[in-house]
């Protein structure tokens, strides 16, 4: 039988791939959580005598039995395992059992009895700014966790001078990052610490948010990550994790809980619900003088990853063009939701809805073509962009003339009724310095097993994107030597230490640890071969030649283990790139490389009804040299499906703090018959930072889709989407209005 790595296509496909779902450990109990049904409710009384009388039941825990220390995955630590004295949205978790079945822990669940005492919640980001306003958290009594002001120029000034203003209000609604896999956890607390099975995609970062609430140093706690099922930013951080641990403890048995779609939706943490005042000003030639952004983000109850979301929003989106005069003003609240936290695109994509809306409305009213002012506004290969982004490479400009000529643009003006062109660019990055600022890069091994096949081994996490078979193919093009070649990531215990799979980081960040790893393994074999065999070494033909004869993997394998008392040849590899940490005023060159993209959107819109279909898309990408052309495209093309969900059908439907629709069946994605035919092409050129050339391609795939549909919408009907997702009922209400 063929040797694969579990995140090998076909191991999923003939079904051998193993996820947390299909894991069991001896002894293991089902674990299950009692959740709030208030959105704001001090809790009076907690009685769990009647749950733990019920045959099977094991273990039932509470705040009080928990240690109560500070903690949270980001610099505001505001989280708890179980809720104390209050509750702060629908399903904040109160307690949780542990026993032999899943039927009697759901039993155990219902014999809890809380008495609450029922408090004013508040729900909207502006409402919680509002003096007399609810408060969440008594340390934070305005509400407001985050406050973020940038600036450069003078906007009020440009905003004076400026021949043209445009802008709106837009909205950005909560959606489902829609996983296949269901979020799931198994733990088990031994003498020695605590080992979680969990799909997270930054492990690290879970270890010390982990090891934290605890009161236990990082190397009491491990984290295994099994083959993860899809995430698009849900599976980080997460308290059910915690609560696993905890009831292993109590229980002193294995715990695995699994959420099944209804509690994973109903407590789902969504992306950010943002609203964005935001204006754009020109002179009379089309060149950008100002670009202002008020931005208000619904933390939800608690702090996740929602501070990166608006940071991103209120600054990237401004190296895409030449605005010379910029102000942000980010507002982070809290309200009595889930918490919110990241989903691909991660607050770009966001507020490029809103700037590439803008730029249309400022085309129309210039009388010029909305790609021409753009090409006219954009950055250029080699600038320093106003927030200190350095362009080794950037091919935008390229992006747009062949997306132009690949969607048909000139044909614009002659569509018939109802039908659309809209076109939308993006930036974005290759890994982000700010991420966690005390660390950037990553490191990966590699080791020469006896067999001939080489194992790697990384601190990435593969979540179902091919980061395996990337790697594997970045170091077998510089090794250059056949033999069969596993990436291995995924345990805390073992592999090197990465910060994750975010912020775009996977191909450039790992790939170049994992590429010097490849150069340092063949030169280490190529030094050993010639001192061994007295002769100068080379590869050649995937084999090893040293004079007149020639070696394989495997044979080289068995003469360095002899040679070395048993020792394989073994080499571990830290790429560190030479980024910037932005300063205060969140200047400076974050990533390595950055990655451009122009898309061009089809729509027709049904004037009865109101309903969007995408009849086509196209998708041109700067993002260097591309390393599997087929995975490559695939990203774009799943993004492109994912953006059109967004923008035309998807919405978490919350109500009061309750989400309404919490089953794929109410909450709709698209389907097949949602997808038109998307072309997709890439303007190749090596950037000087990237693996083999390469620049990230999975989260800007996004970031151009929300501006590019919604542009081809306004074209098609005359009328402007401030608010999604931009549905049949919503264009019909617009159209009649």
């Amino acid at each position: 039988m063929t040797k694969r790595s579990p995140h090998d296509p076909i191991s999923k496909i003939n079904g051998e791939t193993k996820y947390i779902h299909d894991m069991n450990l001896p002894g293991q109990l089902a674990g299950a959580i009692l959740r709030s049904p208030h959105p704001h409710a001090r809790i009076v009384r907690i009685d769990t005598t009647a749950a733990k009388q019920i045959q099977g039941v094991k273990a039932v825990i509470t705040a009080r039995d928990l240690p109560n220390y500070t903690f949270g995955p980001t610099k505001i630590k505001d989280w708890n395992i179980l809720a104390e004295n209050r509750v702060l949205f629908i399903g904040d978790e109160v307690a949780a059992v542990a026993a032999e079945s899943k039927e009697a822990a759901e039993a155990a669940l219902k014999a809890i009895q809380v008495d609450y005492e029922v408090l004013p919640a508040v729900f909207e980001s502006e409402e919680a700014l509002k003096p007399g306003a609810p408060v969440l958290h008594p340390e934070t009594e305005t509400n407001q966790p985050m406050l973020l002001n940038v600036e450069r120029g003078d906007v009020n000034q440009a905003a004076k001078q400026a021949h043209i203003v445009r802008g709106g209000r837009f909205v950005i609604n909560p959606i489902y990052q829609g996983h296949l896999e269901p979020i799931a956890a198994l733990a088990n607390w031994a003498d020695d610490g605590i080992t979680i099975w969990a799909g997270s995609h930054i492990p690290y970062r879970a270890r010390e948010t982990y090891a934290a609430a605890f009161g236990l140093p990082e190397d009491q706690v491990r984290i295994i990550i099994p083959p993860i099922g899809g995430s698009f930013g849900a599976k980080y951080v997460l308290k059910v994790h915690l609560i696993a641990a905890a009831l292993s403890k109590a229980a002193n048995r294995p715990i695995k809980i699994v959420l099944d779609r209804k509690e994973d939706m109903m407590t789902a943490h969504p992306r950010v619900p943002l609203i964005m005042d935001v204006q754009i000003g020109a002179d009379k030639d089309g060149n950008f003088v100002f670009k202002d952004a008020v931005v208000y983000a619904n933390a939800g109850a608690r702090v996740y990853w929602s501070p990166n979301i608006v940071a991103t929003a209120c600054t990237r989106p401004d190296s895409v063009y030449h605005f010379q005069n910029i102000k942000a003003v980010g507002h982070l609240c809290y309200t009595n939701i889930s918490p919110t936290t990241c989903m691909r695109g991660f607050g770009n994509a966001e507020m490029l809805f809103a700037v590439e809306s803008i730029i249309d409305e400022l085309a129309e009213g210039l009388s010029m073509d909305p790609a021409e002012l753009r090409m006219k506004n954009i950055v250029r290969e080699g600038e320093t962009t106003i927030h200190g982004y350095k362009l080794a490479t950037c091919k935008l400009d390229q992006c747009i003339e062949r997306v132009k000529e690949l969607s048909g643009w000139n044909r614009r003006e002659s569509l018939p009724a109802n039908k659309g062109l809209g076109i939308a660019l993006a930036n974005h990055v290759s890994g982000f310095r700010a991420i966690d600022p005390r660390f950037d890069g990553s490191t990966a091994t590699a080791r020469l097993k006896a067999s001939g096949e080489i194992e790697v081994e990384t601190g990435e996490i593969d979540l179902g994107q091919g980061m395996t078979q990337t790697y594997t193919e970045i170091f077998k093009k510089v090794l250059d030597l056949d033999g069969l070649v596993i990436v291995k990531s995924g345990d805390t215990g073992r592999y090197p230490f990465g910060i994750g799979t975010l912020a775009s980081r996977s191909t450039v960040m790992g790939g170049n640890a994992v590429k010097l790893a490849a150069e340092q393994l063949k030169n280490k074999l190529l030094e050993f071969a010639s001192t061994h065999y007295h002769g100068e070494a080379s590869i050649s033909n995937g084999r090893v030649q040293v004079g007149n004869q020639i070696f394989s993997a495997e044979e080289l394998a068995i003469q360095y283990r002899s040679a070395n008392a048993g020792d394989e040849l073994a080499v571990r590899a830290t790429y560190v790139p030479n980024t910037e940490l932005p300063d205060q005023t969140s200047y400076g060159d974050p990533s390595p490389n950055y990655p451009f993209a122009a898309h061009v959107a089809e729509v027709e819109v049904d004037p009865d009804t109101g309903k969007t279909t995408v009849t086509g898309y196209w998708a041109v990408h700067d993002s260097g040299i591309i390393i599997n052309r087929v995975r490559a495209k695939s990203q774009v093309v799943g993004a492109v499906a994912q953006g059109i969900g967004w923008v035309t059908m998807e919405e978490l439907k919350v109500k009061e703090g309750k989400v309404m629709n919490p089953s794929i069946l109410d909450y709709r994605m698209p389907g097949p018959l949602d997808i038109p035919p998307i072309e997709v092409d890439f303007i190749e050129e090596p950037d000087p930072n990237g693996p083999l050339g390469a620049k990230s391609v999975g989260e800007i795939a996004l970031d151009p889709v929300p501006g590019a549909i919604s542009n081809a919408i306004k074209h098609a009907t005359g009328i402007r989407g401030y608010e999604l997702p931009i549905t049949a009922e919503k264009m019909w209400n617009l159209t009649n209005q």
